[in-house]
């Protein structure tokens, strides 16, 4: 019973490991092209100016989550793609400042630390999501995997470790296995 229940934590750590890699991986790759990563609706944005200071310094990493745009008011924090040329589609963390409902959505938003509105609203069709909270342990995890060293040793290696373990657990099974049915053929015979 003890074996069991170590083979499905074991099992349940190494799905976890992958699937936070597998997240990391992908929200670096999204990230270089300037997209958002969302998972189950979900996802993580490191904030990369000062506009939102001092509230989201830069660093900071705030969790988001996909929301309805009619579900949105005045004073909440939205990630959105920008409409400003000069911006070429950035991703934007900004407050809501006013909200315009004209058959769609459109939402006139604000840095905190800057003095006026956006200049582009923010189009209910480029909204990535609200944010909900402010993320220490991922702001971590972003800084781990910005360094390459820290992101093979920290990450990398102990899940490369624990693949290793449980491939020898599973070969050391099933050669067992192997020399009980041979040693059962043999007592038959």
């Amino acid at each position: 019973m003890k074996k069991v229940i170590t083979k499905i934590i074991n099992a349940i750590l190494v799905l976890v490991i992958l699937l936070a890699s597998g997240v990391m991986v992908l929200s670096a790759v999204n990230a270089k092209s300037g997209k958002a990563t969302t998972v189950l609706g979900y996802g993580f944005m490191a904030v990369q100016t000062g506009s939102m200071t001092p509230e989201y310094p830069v660093g900071s990493v705030v969790i988001i989550k996909k929301t309805d745009p009619s579900e949105l008011k005045v004073n909440d924090v939205i990630t959105f793609y920008s409409s400003n040329p000069s911006l070429n589609n950035m991703v934007v963390t900004h407050r809501i400042m006013e909200i315009t409902n004209d058959g769609t959505y459109s939402f006139t938003t604000k840095g905190d630390a800057n003095s006026i509105n956006d200049e582009y609203k923010a189009e209910s069709d480029r909204i990535i999501g609200k944010v909900i909270a402010k993320s220490s342990i991922m702001e971590k995890l972003m800084n781990i995997r910005q360094n390459p060293a820290t992101f093979l040793l920290v990450i990398m290696l102990p899940l490369c470790f624990i693949i290793a373990l449980e491939l020898f657990s599973f070969s050391k099974r099933n050669t067992a296995e192997k020399d009980g049915k041979s040693s059962e053929n043999e007592n038959k015979k």
